[in-house]
This record gives structure tokens, C-alpha cells and sequence, in this order.
């Protein structure tokens, strides 16, 4: 048997077929990875039944949210809420929520509603101005705005 082996090994058809099956298994791999690499990881063998979907609530992120730096300035951006229901592998139904930076179309929705919030506002209640915004296509909650000068 070791004669066998010995004689496989010193072939160049041995090294070069194995150089060939080698190179298939890498790419393979690289080409599986590929594959499941746009896949959503939810972990523990949960299946997603609703991918993430907004829920129309909105929020300001900043570099510092303490009330003593509220006078501050400093650069905001605002945050829309996300959130995908999932169902584990043991049958129980999971909701999982995230805050994303939120995208130009959702900042220029609060913009447009702030506006016209503050056209319709007197003019003593520009201190304490409450803005109730549309629901999302995605959501049905109201959204709610409150700015303080």
C-alpha cells in the first residue's frame, strides 16, 4: 500500500489533479459565502416572517444628549425606526426593532410637516410648537415632533 502512495505522490497527474480539486473547493466556498452574504442574519434558526418594514417613528441623535448641553450647538441627524417579526425555531413569535439614520425622503416629510404646522400656529406659540405628523406607508403609528426654542 505504501508502495501505492509513493508512487501517487511522485506523479505530476497526482499533483496537478489535486491543485484542480483544491482550487474548485475555494471557489465553492467564496461562491457559497457570495450566496448568503445578502441574507439577513437572524441567528438561533429563526424564520423571518416580515422583513424590516418602518414603523413611521421618528427621533433627533446627537453627540451629546444631556440636558445641560441642550443649548450647545452641535450636528443632529435624524433616526427612523425599523422592525421585523420573526418566529424562532421553537414556534414563538419575536418582534425585533432598530433605529437607522433616516433617509432623505423621511427628513424632508418632517420638514414639510413642520412647516406647515407653523404656518397654521400663532405666532406666541412658536416657543412650544407640537407637530403630529402622517403615519408612514410601513406604520401605523402617528408620529410626534416636539421642538422647544
Amino acid at each position: 500500500m505504501s508502495d501505492a502512495l509513493f508512487d501517487a505522490g511522485s506523479s505530476s497527474i497526482f499533483w496537478f489533479a489535486l491543485a484542480i480539486i483544491l482550487v474548485l473547493a475555494i471557489v465553492g466556498y467564496v461562491l457559497a459565502r457570495r450566496a448568503n452574504a445578502h441574507l439577513t442574519p437572524v441567528g438561533d434558526g429563526a424564520k423571518v416572517v416580515q422583513d424590516w418594514v418602518p414603523t413611521g417613528r421618528i427621533d433627533f441623535a446627537g453627540p451629546s444628549m444631556d440636558a445641560s448641553n441642550a443649548d450647545t450647538p452641535a450636528s443632529f441627524y435624524l433616526q427612523a425606526e425599523d422592525i421585523r417579526l420573526l418566529i424562532s425555531f421553537s414556534g414563538i413569535e419575536r418582534k425585533e426593532i432598530r433605529w437607522r439614520k433616516a433617509t432623505l425622503k423621511e427628513a424632508k416629510r418632517v420638514v414639510f410637516t413642520f412647516h406647515q404646522q407653523m404656518a397654521k400656529a400663532p405666532a406666541g406659540n412658536a416657543d412650544n410648537a407640537t407637530i403630529t405628523a402622517p403615519p408612514s406607508d410601513g406604520g401605523g403609528a402617528e408620529n410626534i415632533i416636539k421642538i422647544r426654542n
